[in-house]
């Protein structure tokens, strides 16, 4: 089995979309210039359309993929199919999910994975953004990202999707903190980087000749037409540059209730969260605030 996917991971509203822009300005572009129709070619794992072969397979576990313990028998052959987009050998994916295995299936593995970049951002901001587009309140969004078995439907839009509306997939994304351990603490022999949010949000650039010496030192992948590329990356990702093009054009990942692209910032918490509500993600995330510098 060849090792193809690429994939860049994080917990929702962690910096996925702007990372996938950047790759997106590196890999799908000519000149480093991000339009959000290029960005398809990173797209999500978790969409129903993938999942329209099991039919064929095993009809009853087609009609019961609302089971995970079902579902997960199925991660890995949904990695080796012949829809995944590849260029120059990388399959690039975008998930949520966490890194595990449920009843012996472990979502990925190291002979199908060429490597990864992970996204971390402070939980006490995270979770307002994810409060704005999941349409919850601060006080749930916190208990989704404190609860070890929070999940995800899949997204079941496309109209190439076999399954039908009433059955919910599911994409295990659990606690911010197992969440964050599955991906940064395992024994995969293959290339991971692993990145900040404020970072991306406080010196862009310097991040993305992070990401650049990456690639070139685990794949040999020279860009060409750095200096252009770079400074059309960084005028083409910048937050007021994707939310102007959210508002003329749409972007896909918005819900019916938010826009995608809300604040940006980091350090809102400090404006937004009482005092009980910190307390609880420190409590719960202390050793992995610690170990990333969110004190």
């Amino acid at each position: 089995m060849n090792k193809h996917i690429f994939w860049i991971s994080s917990y929702p509203k962690s910096g996925n979309t702007l990372v996938r822009a950047i790759l997106t300005g590196l890999f799908f572009s000519n000149d480093g210039k991000v339009k959000f129709e290029n960005m398809r070619n990173i797209g999500l794992f978790e969409t129903t359309r993938r999942l329209n072969f099991i039919k064929s397979i095993n009809e009853k576990d087609f009609y019961n993929l609302g089971d995970l313990t079902v579902l997960s028998k199925y991660w890995q052959k949904i990695q080796v199919s012949q829809e995944l987009k590849i260029v120059n050998g990388f399959g690039f994916l975008k998930t949520h999910s966490c890194l595990v295995s449920i009843k012996n299936n472990l979502f990925t593995t190291k002979d199908i994975s060429k490597g990864y970049i992970y996204i971390i951002r402070d939980p006490r901001d995270l979770c307002i953004s994810w409060a704005k587009h999941s349409n919850y309140s601060i006080d749930q969004s916190i208990d989704f990202l404190c609860n070890s078995l929070s999940v995800l439907k899949w997204v079941n839009k496309s109209k190439y999707s076999m399954v039908p509306k009433n059955i919910f997939p599911l994409q295990f994304v659990s606690s911010w903190k197992e969440h964050v351990k599955s991906w940064t603490e395992n024994d995969f022999d293959i290339p991971k980087l692993v990145i900040k949010y404020e970072d991306l949000i406080v010196n862009k650039e310097i991040v993305i000749k992070k990401i650049l010496k990456f690639f070139y030192e685990n794949f040999n992948i020279k860009i060409n037409n750095l200096n252009t590329r770079l400074e059309n990356i960084l005028e083409t990702t910048s937050f007021d540059y994707m939310k102007k093009a959210e508002i003329k054009n749409g972007f896909d990942e918005a819900m019916l209730w938010s826009s995608f692209f809300q604040e940006g910032k980091k350090g809102q918490w400090k404006d937004v969260l009482k005092k009980t509500q910190r307390s609880k993600i420190e409590y719960n995330f202390r050793e992995y605030m610690n170990k990333f510098g969110y004190h």
